[in-house]
């Protein structure tokens, strides 16, 4: 058998095994109750029903989901920006500049990629309680920052590496300081190595849950992860109900990741070869 053709059909095998749970999940979002609960399962829906999507985006009169949103838009969009802004500079540092310190700060990196992230919850609780951050959105973030930088640093400081220094030479004889060069001819070469670790860093402060349960307090400022959590008490498992929000959560991201399919792709593979 040709191996292009062994390759497409292992390929189609893995992708239906990694998709099934994303089709059950909209799938089991559109079907009643009863149907949920058959003996025999269903691989689509027999009456295709909205109550879910309505349950969650008209009927919640207590903690309406637009202010869910808003709260995972902050969280995500500020840890973005902190965490791909500071990884970048640090990057190019680590890449271009000799420390002595260079190698034990990577090493420090990749073992802070090691530990599970809610071993930094019960110190940053305290921490953040000092410093009057619990029960405010700033916390979470901090903390999804703290969990993205080294991923970021890591991902990144192989494209400075790979960017050839005399590119960097040329442009400071014509007339470019170290912040301008690296503005105008570093950041732009290495844009597909900063779109991947903003991508992640977006979908780990979207999708944190860890986080925002330890630190924050008040409904009004829950993110989408934690009222899908507290779904399960408060709706008694509705499953429809649940698996629409679960839904509702999933959407933004997977629009994200298709838009930008082509720039992580290669930012993925330019980074995996370099340096």
């Amino acid at each position: 058998m040709n191996k292009s053709i062994v390759k497409t059909v292992f390929s189609f095998i893995i992708l239906v095994v990694f998709l099934f749970p994303v089709y059950w999940m909209v799938i089991t979002s559109l079907k009643t109750q009863p149907e949920i609960f058959g003996q025999v399962p269903t691989f689509f829906p027999k009456n295709i029903t909205f109550e879910g999507y309505a349950a969650q985006l008209f009927k919640r009169t207590t903690n309406p989901i637009i202010f869910n949103v808003r709260n995972s838009l902050i969280i995500a969009v500020a840890s973005t920006l902190i965490s791909a802004t500071l990884a970048t500079f640090s990057a190019y540092g680590l890449a271009r500049f000799n420390f002595k310190l260079n190698k034990a700060i990577l090493l420090a990196f990749l073992v802070t990629q090691m530990l599970p992230a809610v071993l930094f919850l019960a110190p940053l609780f305290i921490i953040f309680k000092k410093i009057s951050l619990i029960n405010s959105l700033l916390a979470p973030v901090i903390f999804t920052s703290l969990n993205s930088i080294p991923f970021c640093v890591l991902t990144l400081r192989p494209y400075f590496l790979g960017i050839p220094k005399e590119l960097e030479d040329s442009s400071v004889i014509d007339g470019c300081n170290k912040l301008t060069s690296f503005l105008y001819i570093m950041l732009p070469i290495s844009y597909p190595g900063v779109i991947v670790a903003a991508a992640f860093t977006f979908l780990w402060g979207w999708g944190d849950l860890m986080g925002a349960l330890t630190f924050i307090r008040t409904d009004t400022l829950f993110p989408l992860t934690v009222n899908m959590y507290k779904a399960i008490g408060e709706y008694g498992i509705e499953w429809n109900s649940l698996m629409a929000f679960a839904v509702i959560i999933t959407l933004p991201v997977i629009i994200m990741f298709v838009a930008i399919q082509k720039y992580l792709v290669s930012g993925l593979t330019s980074g995996a070869v370099k340096g």
